[in-house]
């Protein structure tokens, strides 16, 4: 039995990469009893084609390290969000609910403001703030190629996944990261200030220092998954060094006197405009919490 990684999934095909050679695979009808479906970035046994046009059969999905659900990939080192400085608006509130999803999956998570020359340094500079409890923020911009030099540096070896809107860059830093190069390239509607998708499906690209990098297609909306309320303060490593000192267990960080997250706002510990979109989303879960049985 082959064991290799499923790169590339498009319509119910799989290429499986084994020692260079990427291999067109099904998966057996097994899965779907099991209710498991086959990611970008698993590692799978597999019964290589026996013809030139054949297509050969993936066996077992090994198991995962990690896994998320949008964009679906699993095994990863890193999932980099990426934003735009310009155009598109940052989506905070996407941003957020991206980082959320990652501490869930237990993957370390960074931030990329791409599009750099777009902004001035004190708007960058007061995002970067926002997010200064990440392992890193990385600022980049393809008309100053120098600012990459510190996000391959950071990649190299690892695999990668790069998620967020569309039309935020994601495919531009590819090629210049990745040594395939060769991602289509799209760019922001004038009618909607949006960008249009050009990544159709999840796929690993070789990355030039080694390992690699996942482009995925852009999107708009995530909505997380149902959790008890209480437990969405655990999705803010940002509030962790202050929650144990709340008045109440299980303080929600909202309305409760004595909440040292709340002082830890006041105080310019926690930043206040991640903190106000921590509530609209707590506001969210608790809502579909008490409807979770209608």
């Amino acid at each position: 039995m082959n064991e290799g990684r499923i790169i590339k999934g498009v319509g119910g095909l799989y290429f499986v990469e084994e020692k260079g050679t990427a291999y067109p695979c099904r998966a057996r009808g097994l899965f779907r009893l099991k209710k498991l479906t086959p990611m970008v970035g698993d590692w799978a046994a597999f019964e290589p084609p026996k013809g030139e046009d054949a297509e050969g059969r993936i066996v077992d999905i090994l198991p995962r390290r990690n896994a998320l659900k949008r964009p679906a990939v699993a095994n990863l080192d890193l999932n980099m969000i990426v934003i735009a400085a310009g155009q598109p608006q940052p989506d905070w509130l996407l941003v957020d609910r991206l980082l959320a999803q990652a501490v869930e999956a237990k993957l370390p998570a960074a931030l990329c403001i791409n599009k750099a020359d777009q902004a001035d340094a004190a708007t960058i500079e007061a995002w970067r703030q926002q997010y200064r409890h990440l392992p890193a923020v990385y600022v980049t911009s393809r008309l100053q190629p120098q600012s990459l030099a510190a996000l391959k540096e950071a990649l190299a070896g690892k695999t990668v996944c790069f998620c967020g809107q569309s039309g935020v860059g994601k495919s531009t830093l590819i090629n210049a990261l990745s040594s395939s190069g060769d991602m289509e390239i799209g760019d922001i509607s004038m009618r909607t200030r949006r960008g249009r998708h050009t990544t159709r499906h999840a796929q690993l690209l070789p990355l030039e220092g080694g390992g690699y990098v996942v482009d995925t297609p852009g999107f708009s909306l995530l909505e997380m998954d149902l959790m008890e309320p209480a437990h969405l303060a655990d999705c803010y490593p940002d509030f962790t060094p202050y929650g144990q000192g709340c008045r109440f267990i299980g303080c929600l960080h909202d309305r409760e006197p004595d909440c040292a997250v709340k002082e830890a706002v006041k105080r310019g510990l926690v930043d206040s405009e991640r903190y106000a979109r921590y509530r609209l989303l707590l506001q969210d879960m608790k809502e579909r919490w008490k409807s979770r049985y209608d």
